[in-house]
């Protein structure tokens, strides 16, 4: 059926072109983090902490206001930064070009690549078809089959926009229309196609905060978190954010029948179209058997690999060669994956950034100072006002990754100066890392995708999305500590 088959329609919140630098209307986009960059410079450091310190914060600080006004795109603004970050003797240019050269960019990348094959085999499709087909019957059933599709392909799609616009969002939409459900009709977008887009938008941003490998922005999280002396592999995040992650992803579907009640509650359609739709992909194709066998297999190393000596990036690049192997993918199909070059770039070159605010003594410096002021309140309370500051001040980012490299450090700082237990401060601010991103349309990377489809008004977005995020934080700053003190880290 033709419906499965669109793709994300275009709108003003997913364009990508650039005006020239004379266009008066982005000129602002320029000087606002220029200005920024030079105010800070020729501050006086504040006592106690080093001038070049001070000064490396001023490049950093001018950085992530140039990726929040987005003169450019986010590496060419990454690259500028680090560039006059050299030409003002606060970093050396040997910093640069090692900044891409770490596992955590190199997991990124080859996740990428592993994402990308299980698009072009249709196994995502496939598995996404199959839960339709057997929770369809009804519109909470639909819910449920998009949140455990999400929960399935996530751990090896890091890019939570391909997710949603190469998978979720065709089907989606799709069954939506099938259904009745047009987004150019306003009387009807109610009836199952608003209902199912926020579940899918939910779905998509609670499996991105359960695994290092389901949004580009988590390996920041964890060299960041590592800066400051804590360690956390792959399993340790996704036992971590099991017990919660799990909670949200069952909460999704029900909470979303009270805040936006579909019209249509039993849908027979679906699972009818779901079963046309197997039928015309056929049986299981050879390749989609060995993406599939390639995915477990990588699953399974990722869990166990630090018992078989295998790091995350080691058994991520065994998966990639298996896929070049056996032609489930070629060197073209990699160089077109345009997003993991990209994407490999800006975060190396972040990750340095930050590193070297830590090098300097930046980030203890903050904890110390602004810890003192913190001491006589009780850990939790500072944990909850820490935690929700850095949450819903996502309603000024429009970028997830800008918003960890600027506010990660101190926040963890500020807790761990309260006596938080450093894995704990991590992982929390790690995953609301990903689940601020439901306060708006614009927030993270899948929002755009999503909203772009027509199905929900803006009021209706950040309505659900502000009542969900109370959810989630009752959810991981209650639940969340509780199974972490049970595992041993609180």
């Amino acid at each position: 059926m033709a419906g499965l088959h669109v793709k994300a329609s275009s709108s003003p919140h997913t364009s990508t072109s650039t005006p020239p630098i004379g266009h008066l209307g982005n000129l602002w986009k320029y000087l606002v983090p220029v200005g920024i960059g030079i105010i800070l410079w020729f501050l006086p450091p504040p006592d106690g902490l080093d001038a070049k310190a001070w000064h490396m914060f001023a490049v950093f600080v001018a950085t992530i206001a140039g990726i929040m006004t987005a003169p450019l795109p986010m590496s060419a603004v990454a690259i500028i930064g680090s560039t006059v970050g050299v030409l003002v003797g606060v970093l050396s240019f040997a910093d640069v070009t090692k900044s891409t050269g770490t596992d955590l960019v190199w997991l990124v990348m080859l996740a990428f690549f592993i994402s990308r094959g299980v698009i072009k085999t249709g196994l995502g499709r496939r598995i996404a078809l199959l839960f339709m087909r057997l929770l369809g019957k009804r519109t909470v059933g639909l819910g449920y089959g998009l949140a455990l599709t999400e929960l399935i392909i996530s751990p090896a799609m890091p890019s939570i926009t391909a997710r949603a616009g190469g998978v979720m969002l065709p089907i989606t939409k799709a069954i939506s229309e099938v259904l009745g459900s047009h987004a150019d009709d306003p009387e009807s977008r109610g009836k199952v196609g608003r209902y199912l887009i926020l579940c899918a938008f939910h779905a998509n941003i609670i499996s991105a905060g359960m695994f290092i490998t389901a949004m580009a922005g988590n390996p920041l999280t964890v060299k960041l978190a590592a800066d400051q002396g804590v360690s956390i592999s792959w399993l340790d995040w996704a036992v971590a954010a099991s017990v919660p992650g799990l909670l949200c992803l069952a909460i999704i579907p029900i909470a979303m029948l009270w805040i936006a009640p579909p019209q249509v509650r039993e849908t027979p359609d679906a699972t009818a179209l779901a079963q046309r739709e197997l039928t015309a992909l056929g049986p299981i194709s050879a390749k989609e058997i060995i993406m599939a066998v390639i995915f477990v297999g990588l699953l399974v190393l990722w869990i166990f690999g630090e018992d078989l000596k295998i790091s995350a990036t080691l058994a991520a690049a065994l998966g990639v060669s298996l896929l070049f192997i056996t032609g489930v993918l070629t060197w073209q199909d990699a160089l077109n994956e345009k997003a993991a070059w990209d994407t490999m770039i800006w975060i190396g070159l972040l990750i340095m950034l930050a590193s070297k605010l830590n090098e300097y003594g930046m980030v203890s410096w903050f904890g110390k100072e602004f810890g003192v002021h913190l001491q006589g309140y009780h850990r939790l309370g500072v944990y909850m006002m820490v935690a929700a500051i850095y949450c819903y001040i996502h309603y000024f980012f429009a970028s997830a990754t800008a918003h960890i490299s600027a506010l990660f450090p101190l926040s963890m700082a500020l807790m761990v100066a309260a006596g938080i237990p450093p894995f704990t401060a991590a992982v929390a601010l790690g995953i609301l890392s990903n689940i601020n991103g439901c306060l708006t349309q614009y927030g993270i990377g899948s929002g755009p995708v999503m909203y772009g489809a027509g199905y929900v008004t803006q009021g209706e977005w950040w309505k659900a999305g502000f009542v969900m995020s109370l959810i989630y934080m009752v959810v991981w700053l209650v639940v969340g500590p509780l199974w972490w003190k049970l595992l041993g880290h609180v």
